[in-house]
Order: C-alpha cells, then sequence, then structure tokens
C-alpha cells in the first residue's frame, strides 16, 4: 500500500525514533529493574546450593581416638601422638573458686558425643540439663531467650572432615522448634560455626566439593590434590530461614593466586596480591597425604557495625576479613562493596608466609580457634580476640591472644611499612605460668567477661577457667562423667544471669 507523500513525511521522524529504541534494546543487555531515585537493582540471587527443611537421620561425629565415647581410653593409652598432646596440663588440679573475682552467670557446656547441653553454676552445680531433636554439637543462647543449635548431620563425601554439622536449629527457650535447615548435600555442607544476624537471617560456613580437575584449571600443583578426587573450598552463605533462601554467599574460589602454572588467568606474584589466597598453600597429614579439606575455616564472627566478616583458617594457622556489604555479584569479585575491593580480603593476619611477606618467625597464629570481636561494652571492644591452640614441633602449648588491627581515617585496614598486615604488638596475651600451662591442641575458645575477666575452653579433656587480665585463675571447672576417657569440648560460653534464654533454663 503506498502512503501519500505528505503522511510519510510526517511519520519519518517517529519511525527513526522507534528503530532507534528497538534497536538499542535489542542490542543491549537485559536492564535490571530500576526505583525511581536509586540505582538499577541487581537481578535476583539464585544460589545454586539446595536448602530443604529435613535433616534426616541423627549423626554423631566420631571424636578423635581415645576421646569419651565408648570404648574410651585414659590420656596414657592414646596413640602417641594424642597421648603427647594430652600430656601437657592434663593432670593439674582443679584450684578453688575465688567468689570476689568470678563474674556472676551460668556456662553452657557440650561435651562431645554427649547428647545433653548443661548450664553450670559457679559453685560447679548442673542446674539445667536440655537438648535438641537432633544431636547438638554448638548451642548458642539468642538475645530473644531462644537457642541456635547447630547439629550434626552430613552425608558420606563429607564424613571425614572434622567439624561438620549440616542441620541449623531454632528453639525457643521451653524446646519448641521454631524453623529447621538442613544445610547438608554431596556437594555442600555447613561446618563449625553459624551466626544469627540481626536482620533474622544466619550465616554459616560451609564446605563447597569440587573435583580436583577445577582446583588444578586454577593453577594447583597436581601433586598436591587429595588421592580421592575431591577438593573442599571453605566459603560463607547467608540464609533466610524462614524462606530457605540463599540471599548471599561468598566462596574461596573467587579470591585465588598461583605462581606454579604460567598458563592459568590468576598467575601471578602472590607477594603482590595480599588480597588473594595462594591456591598452593597446603597441610599434609602425618602420613603425608593432601586431604580435600584445604583451609579448614574452624571459626566466623560478623561485625555488624562495619558489616564484615572475620573468618579463621585453622590448617594455614590465618585469619581473614571480608566484607559482607558486597552484593552477591560482588562477592565473586575484586571491585565493589564498602571496601572497594569485591570479595577479597580487607585483612589478614597470623602467618604472613602465606602470602610471601615474611617467614617462619613473623608467624603469630598455631591453629587457632574462636576468632571473634571483642563485643561493644567489654574491656577491650573492637579488639581481636582469639584462642591460639599452639602447634606440637613449635610450640606445643596454647594461649590466648587480643589485638587490634591498625585502619587509617576511613577505617580501612593497612599495611605497614614492613609490607605486612599488622600489628606486632599484642594488646593482651593469656600465656600461663608453666605450672598453670596446657596444650589444647584442637577445638577449644575464649570468651570476653563483663568483668573483664577472659573465659578459656580447653577444648581437649573438656576444662573451662575463668583468668583474670593478670592470668590469676578464679573459677576452673571439667567436665567428667561414668565414661572413663578424656571428653573435649567445642567452646563453652558464660552467660549473664538475667540473660534472656536463662530463666526459661533453669525454672
Amino acid at each position: 500500500m503506498k502512503y501519500p507523500a505528505h503522511l510519510v513525511s510526517l511519520l519519518r521522524p517517529l519511525l527513526v525514533m522507534l528503530i532507534g529504541v528497538y534497536a538499542a534494546s535489542a542490542c543491549s543487555p537485559a536492564e535490571t529493574e530500576t526505583v525511581s531515585g536509586s540505582k538499577p537493582m541487581d537481578p535476583p540471587f539464585r544460589s545454586a546450593k539446595r536448602v530443604s527443611t529435613d535433616c534426616g537421620v541423627r549423626n554423631i561425629q566420631d571424636p578423635p581416638p581415645g576421646f569419651a565415647r565408648p570404648p574410651g581410653l585414659e590420656a596414657e593409652k592414646m596413640p602417641p601422638p594424642i597421648q603427647k598432646n594430652m600430656s601437657v596440663g592434663a593432670d593439674r588440679q582443679l584450684q578453688e573458686i575465688d567468689y570476689d573475682h568470678v563474674s556472676d552467670g551460668y556456662v553452657l557446656i557440650e561435651p562431645g558425643s554427649v547428647r545433653k547441653s548443661f548450664l553450670v553454676n559457679n559453685d560447679k552445680q548442673v542446674v539445667a540439663e536440655f537438648e535438641a531433636e537432633y544431636f547438638g554439637g554448638f548451642t548458642q543462647l539468642l538475645p530473644n531467650g531462644n537457642r541456635l543449635v547447630s547439629s550434626n548431620r552430613h552425608t558420606d563425601v563429607f564424613k571425614d572432615g572434622g567439624g561438620y554439622r549440616g542441620c541449623v536449629e531454632e528453639y525457643s527457650a521451653s524446646g519448641k522448634l521454631i524453623w529447621r535447615l538442613n544445610l547438608s548435600t554431596d556437594n555442600y555442607i555447613h561446618h563449625h560455626d553459624v551466626i544469627k544476624m540481626e536482620n533474622g537471617n544466619i550465616l554459616a560456613v560451609v564446605w563447597e566439593r569440587v573435583s580436583t580437575d577445577e582446583i588444578i584449571s586454577q593453577g594447583r600443583d597436581p601433586e598436591l590434590v587429595a588421592k580421592d578426587g575431591n577438593f573442599w573450598y571453605d566459603g560463607v552463605i547467608e540464609v533466610n530461614p524462614f524462606t530457605q533462601e540463599i540471599v548471599w554467599e561468598w566462596s574461596a574460589r573467587h579470591h585465588l593466586i598461583q605462581d606454579f602454572d604460567g598458563g592459568r588467568f590468576n598467575y601471578g606474584v602472590v607477594a603482590d596480591h595480599p588480597e588473594l589466597l595462594n591456591v598452593n598453600l597446603v597441610k599434609k597429614s602425618r602420613s603425608g597425604e593432601v586431604h580435600a579439606d584445604w583451609t579448614h575455616v574452624n571459626a566466623m564472627d560478623y561485625n555488624a557495625e562495619r558489616d564484615q566478616i572475620l573468618l579463621s583458617s585453622n590448617y594455614l594457622s590465618e585469619i581473614w576479613i571480608i566484607d559482607h556489604s558486597t552484593t552477591a555479584a560482588e562477592a565473586i569479585g575484586h571491585t565493589g562493596g564498602t571496601y572497594g575491593k569485591g570479595g577479597d580480603f580487607i585483612y589478614r593476619w597470623g602467618n604472613p608466609e602465606n602470602y610471601d611477606r615474611g617467614t617462619v618467625e613473623d608467624r603469630k597464629l598455631y591453629h587457632q580457634h574462636d576468632s571473634q570481636w571483642i563485643r561493644a561494652g567489654l574491656n577491650g571492644a573492637g579488639n581481636i580476640l582469639i584462642f591460639n591452640n599452639g602447634e606440637s614441633k613449635l610450640r606445643p602449648y596454647s594461649t590466648v591472644v587480643e589485638f587490634l588491627p591498625p585502619v587509617d581515617s576511613t577505617e580501612s585496614y593497612i599495611i605497614d611499612n614492613d609490607g605486612r598486615y599488622g600489628p606486632e604488638t599484642l594488646v593482651w596475651e593469656y600465656d600461663p605460668d608453666p605450672s598453670e600451662r596446657f596444650f589444647s591442641f584442637f577445638i577449644s575458645g575464649a570468651q570476653r567477661l563483663a568483668n573483664g575477666n577472659t573465659l578459656v575452653t580447653q577444648g581437649a579433656g573438656a576444662k573451662v577457667r575463668e583468668v583474670t587480665h593478670d592470668g590469676k585463675i578464679v573459677w576452673d571447672y571439667a567436665y567428667e562423667d561414668d565414661i572413663d576417657a578424656p571428653h573435649m569440648l567445642f567452646r563453652a560460653n558464660r552467660y549473664a544471669p538475667d540473660h534472656p534464654g536463662i530463666a526459661d533454663l533453669i525454672r
């Protein structure tokens, strides 16, 4: 059909505009949703990890040989390496209670391989017993009076991973289940630590299983892979417990550097990139084998004021801090977030040899546990407190360290003149005299208390002590039962008498 010339001339500008708009939309990537007066919103995040509310069958994690689970062994009958580790301080007698200096409250005791949890008062009496439906491994009393419980649930893929959890639950003080999350599949599992955030979501540490082919493609030396063909990355997921939706996640797999394979995308000078993790760091077993669990993050803390996450790598004897203000997309990359580094490390401390800016003499941490920021209102608020386990060959005894990371005027962490993340000097250290020295070679923890004292958990042997700033022991406790073997405690915490979660437990 032929249109009049005058009509064509009138419509031509409109047609050109419409064609231009169509061409632009056809050739450009799909725009994300925009809210008036704000920047474009990111597309909805979808995690590949599956979350359910069915934790399946109960599991009990096997303790190391000789620790309490029938048939138990006395320390001198344990395998020689464990026997040696247990010998330091194992026979020290408990001290009398110093009622004038002990912090008031109740200590939550959860021995490994014991179904029940216990509240113990300052007289060392059990005033309450409770348990979760699943075999609880780590319970926290929440500010709302409820209990956050991390229970043992695993698939065979992760059965050799010390510290696996897999099931997270929240109970009311009366024992009513509020929600349950199964964070355990053949491809990932929650382990060690979990935190409930103020927004109601939970942060959980996870292992992510991949094949050794993937890690070799990222520059891992093929001689440094596990025989079973698996490799585990440590990561963090944030989950809405009511919708079972993962709303944010971070993985070490996206923040690697290596100087082994020049043909890989992440090849570079390790010392030039302290914000990245050297993919060829490795911890071998006593037999010389490489385990799929590579970094073994055993503790996590969250700083809501700074929106930062602290992770503690036991195998690498180092802590890392990452930026939680990133979007899930930015957490994969190297830019974005409050500190502009995406999901890269914004701070690390404890073992600068890991990023080729130090030697073994510069090492500060030895297979540490329970790394955390000291809470507001407590002595040392804002400092970092760590149970420093020790190492049988280099330093066969345990301490607790407290330090303050150096920051600039923008609150960004800074590297000292020596090229390493500081500090060199500690704010405080609990390093007991030889007569009170002990060696807890695994698990364990420390907690700063309201009166300025520090609660120290000697995980190997299930002992707890409260010490003053000067190192004096004012309260000493050991869990024992009718099983003739040492017990173990992942972590113990003291709660004030007026804590909302206490009243319903001891009534």
